[in-house]
């Protein structure tokens, strides 16, 4: 797995490309620097993009940003080959020069996949109207030549003025293509993130064209409030695995001024069930200890699980009398209330977050962690996450109704 990172500071600075990996996807190697910035296509930052396993190598595709003396900015799209032991070649032209015509330097984050003997690319990108697309790009090699085949035809219309970090994924014989619109009107589409997260499933995908066969509607991967740039790669055996950044763009953290910014989520499989995505957290080597949360102090490292019924209103609190993580429900509706969490950030953008549900028995599954927390709702058909800031030195309990089961397990210290 690799992660942007700028090294000396919790700043929008020069993006470097950080390397880890892990047999078990959930403990991971201690990073190691992949990419760096350098003259001439990368002088000020190494921005998002993708790897393909080819062979015993992997081809990196990913996203090279310069910006002139004027501010004015210009982004290319760059190839790398990593050997097995972790050794990096960069291309030394551009896999694709330029942006198209009638397009604006805004064109990044490029996800490659393999279909068919083809290579295929998908870009966010800016037309010079202003108005974001989804550039689907081609090629007999992953060195190219590359060639554009068009915008994304989803038949979603204007979603706004920026694309990014598109990705698609095959999913039990789906195609799901996630990604982050900018810009995107909220009478369009209910979110309350300064940027939402979202996807559309489709049948299948046409290449020769770029058209999506029959999508679906606009749906949020992630209802929560800090889930962002979800990426997804399908596994040997076509298991779709996810992970997202936790830390949305533009947006204050409390850990800045400790000099470091965002973390990332847990690994999540995905699959369709009556076309909706759902996420089950890869964890199992993860899980300790049973405890009994009702009547423990938590470590702010473990997973609690709830069961309860809808017919009536509930709320359940993880805290103190100073600070509390709140989750309130009703027959209609499931609340998480992060007011009183600890150290207050973001709030412009609300505290609170509401997905809706019908009446009768559901399962929480909330993984908690010392500035994070994941909520899965219902085997993952929806999920709410988010980061936390507890002060120190707080011992948090857990409070709920009789009428809820509740138990809990101690995630390892990693």
């Amino acid at each position: 797995m690799f992660y942007q990172n700028f090294p000396y500071g919790a700043v929008h600075g020069l993006k470097s490309w950080q390397h880890v990996t892990s047999s078990d996807l959930t403990h991971w190697s201690a990073p190691s620097l992949a990419l760096q910035p350098h003259a001439p296509y990368t002088t000020n930052g190494v921005y998002s993009g993708s790897a393909l396993p080819i062979g015993d190598r992997l081809f990196l595709m990913y996203t090279g940003n310069v910006r002139g003396e004027d501010g004015t900015r210009k982004s290319t799209q760059l190839g790398a080959w990593m050997a097995a032991d972790g050794t990096i070649t960069e291309l030394d032209q551009p896999l694709i020069a330029e942006p198209p015509a009638g397009y604006t330097a805004h064109f990044r984050d490029p996800q490659i996949v393999h279909v068919d003997d083809q290579y295929y690319a998908v870009i966010g990108a800016q037309r010079q109207d202003l108005v974001g697309e989804i550039l689907v790009y081609q090629a007999p090699q992953p060195e190219g030549p590359w060639s554009l085949i068009g915008p994304l035809d989803w038949q979603q219309g204007d979603l706004g003025y920026m694309m990014e970090c598109p990705n698609i994924a095959f999913v039990d014989g789906k195609v799901v293509i996630l990604f982050c619109p900018q810009g995107l009107a909220r009478s369009r589409f209910n979110y309350q993130n300064i940027y939402p997260n979202t996807y559309v499933i489709a049948d299948a995908i046409d290449w020769t064209s770029g058209r999506l066969v029959n999508p679906g509607q606009l749906q949020t991967v992630d209802a929560g409030f800090d889930s962002y740039a979800t990426q997804v790669v399908n596994g040997p055996d076509a298991q779709a695995y996810a992970v997202s950044w936790m830390g949305l763009p533009e947006i204050g953290y409390p850990t800045d001024a400790e000099g470091w910014q965002g973390c990332l989520s847990l690994i999540k499989r995905l699959t369709i069930k009556d076309n909706q995505l759902y996420q089950e957290p890869i964890v199992q080597s993860l899980l300790g200890n049973h405890f009994e949360p009702l009547h423990d102090t938590l470590k702010l490292q473990e997973v609690l699980r709830f069961d309860l019924e809808t017919d009536t209103t509930g709320e359940i609190r993880l805290g103190n009398a100073d600070e509390a993580l709140q989750l309130n429900w009703t027959a209609d509706t499931l609340t998480v209330d992060r007011t009183q969490a600890g150290i207050a950030f973001g709030e412009t953008y609300g505290t609170t977050r509401t997905i809706t549900w019908s009446k009768g028995s559901h399962q929480l599954e909330l993984y908690l962690d010392h500035s994070t927390f994941e909520l899965f709702v219902d085997g993952g058909q929806q999920v709410l996450s988010g980061r936390i800031f507890p002060r120190q030195k707080q011992a948090w309990t857990v409070s709920a109704p009789e009428q809820v089961r509740v138990t809990g397990q101690r995630l390892k210290t990693m």
